[in-house]
């Protein structure tokens, strides 16, 4: 059987423009009625990477996250809104209020909750593999992922498969970084974690996504569009089209259609809405960083005191917050009088840093060589 899946135009985030799509998104797919019922719990799970303004397209939009809300009240059932932001150690409250959570909670009654507070039930994969997943995912009835769009500089995209990521509380996130510092390594981690919290339903915000080094340090890209399935490999498979990658070259794709979690070709899904050749989108700007993924790992060995990419700090951008030194899996990263110092002996190349700095200073230095192949 196909798997389906859903493309609306959304103009902008006007709250009236943004209803309507998503009640488009669902209807194309059966109807919200098809897997929310009268009083089940329904964990509304956003993407809420950093406490960043949602202009700046790093978290899903609180018009979005709204929407989706006041749909599954019309249907007599209990949203429940919650994620586990990176670096939540300054403070939940201020991730809930920066990305306007807070004021979605006050609009429509549903309760916040904090994934960091709320407990974890170790889950564990037929590998053997165990994770430790936060409470309201597990208890809830009905999942309903809220996914945002971007580019990534590790994973290269991050969007519906990476959105599950955020079950995992607090550092625990760091240490599978730890224990899988290559990008395929982590690609695996992710796609476990999605195996164990697969949600029902997952709504993508791509009305404006992110280019270039994403997830948090790109650009926003105007796309127009939300996209929904049951189907996150589906999803993710059609948001890199779009984006511009080519067909396997995202590791969490290929890991997931390995483990028959979605479909292995695009003649397997059926899309319902906007004509997807239509929809690519042009000059998208992807991670600088995406040439190295590209170069076999027995070459990248020989080549690697030559070509590299690495982060680093642009003295001007950096208020010395220690952000990155806080959240550095590896401990590469040090208190300095004017910023950070960086410790490349034991960096992994994780990219945390990057991921998390409030203020765009992390950013990628290349080698001399690399800069010519990138």
């Amino acid at each position: 059987m196909d798997s389906q899946l859903s493309i609306v135009g959304c103009v902008d985030y006007t709250y009236s423009n943004v209803r309507a799509a998503v009640k488009t998104c669902f209807e194309h797919l059966g109807g919200l009625e098809r897997f929310v019922k009268k009083d089940q719990r329904v964990l509304i799970k956003p993407n809420l990477l950093s406490a960043k303004d949602p202009s700046r397209a790093i978290t899903t939009h609180p018009t979005v996250v709204r929407a989706v809300t006041e749909w599954v009240q019309k249907l007599g059932a209990v949203p429940i809104l919650g994620d586990s932001p990176g670096g939540v150690d300054r403070g939940i409250r201020r991730v809930w209020e920066n990305t306007k959570l807070s004021e979605v909670a006050g609009q429509t009654g549903a309760k916040l909750v904090a994934f960091e507070s709320a407990g974890v039930y170790g889950k564990t994969t037929p590998e053997g593999k165990t994770y430790y997943i936060a409470k309201p995912v597990i208890d809830a009835d009905v999942i309903i992922s809220l996914a945002k769009l971007k580019t990534h500089t590790l994973t290269l995209m991050t969007c519906a498969v990476k959105n599950m990521f955020g079950s995992i509380p607090g550092f625990r996130k760091g240490e599978y970084h730890k224990e899988a510092p290559k990008p395929k390594d982590f690609a695996q981690v992710v796609v476990d974690i999605f195996s164990l919290t697969i949600p029902h339903l997952t709504l993508v915000d791509a009305v404006v996504c992110m280019e270039g080094d994403g997830p948090s340090s790109g650009d926003p890209k105007y796309a127009g569009l939300l996209l929904a399935s049951t189907d996150a490999v589906a999803l993710d498979m059609v948001a890199a089209k779009i984006m511009g990658f080519k067909e396997g070259e995202i590791d969490t794709t290929l890991i997931a259609q390995e483990k028959g979690l979605g479909p292995k070709s695009f003649e397997q899904i059926e899309t319902r809405g906007e004509n997807l050749d239509q929809l690519l989108l042009p000059k998208f700007v992807l991670p600088s960083n995406r040439v190295m993924k590209m170069i076999p790992d027995f070459l990248l060995k020989l080549i690697t005191p030559f070509v590299w990419v690495r982060p680093n700090i642009l003295d001007g951008n950096c208020t010395n917050c220690n952000i990155c030194v806080e959240n550095c899996p590896t401990k590469s990263i040090h208190e300095g009088e004017k910023r950070p110092n960086f410790d490349y002996t034991n960096c992994i190349n994780c990219m945390c840093c990057h991921e998390l700095c409030p203020e765009k200073a992390v950013y990628l230095e290349k080698s001399r060589i690399a800069k010519k192949i990138g």
